[in-house]
C-alpha cells in the first residue's frame, strides 16, 4: 500500500485528528493543525498530505482531539513487508518442494506396481 493510503486510512478510521506531523528522512518535520469552524477536517488534512513528498517521508503521527497520537513509522512498515516478502517465498519453495515429492512418490508407485506384474506367477502360464 503506498505510504498516502496508509494515511489516509489512517485518517478515516477517527474522524478526531487535529494535528498531523510528518517528519522526512533528512530530519525536516511538516506540522499541520486542523482549523476548527473551517472546511471538514478530513479535507484539510486531505489538501495537506496531497503537497507531502511521501516518498521521502520517514514517518508521521497524528494527533487526535483526545490528545492521543499514533505512529505510522514507514521504515518499520517496509521492513515488515520485507520479511512477509521473504516468508511468502519460503512457503512458494516448500510449495515446489512438496510437488517435487509428490511426483517422485507418483513414479515410484508405477515402479512398484510395474514390479508385482512381472513377479506374478500367474502370469508365467
Amino acid at each position: 500500500m503506498a505510504r498516502i493510503d496508509v494515511v489516509r486510512e489512517a485518517i478515516r478510521q477517527r474522524d478526531d485528528v487535529v494535528e498531523m506531523q510528518v517528519q522526512y528522512t533528512d530530519g525536516e518535520v511538516a506540522t499541520f493543525q486542523v482549523q476548527p469552524g473551517g472546511a471538514p477536517a478530513a479535507d484539510q488534512l486531505e489538501s495537506f498530505i496531497s503537497g507531502v513528498e511521501w516518498d521521502r517521508v520517514k514517518e508521521v503521527e497524528l494527533e487526535y482531539a483526545n490528545e492521543e497520537e499514533h505512529e505510522i513509522d514507514f521504515e518499520e512498515l517496509e521492513d515488515q513487508e520485507d520479511d512477509d516478502d521473504s516468508d511468502e517465498d519460503e512457503d512458494e519453495d516448500e510449495d515446489d518442494s512438496d510437488e517435487d515429492r509428490s511426483s517422485d512418490e507418483d513414479e515410484d508407485e508405477e515402479d512398484e506396481e510395474d514390479d508385482d506384474e512381472e513377479d506374478d506367477p500367474d502370469d508365467a502360464d
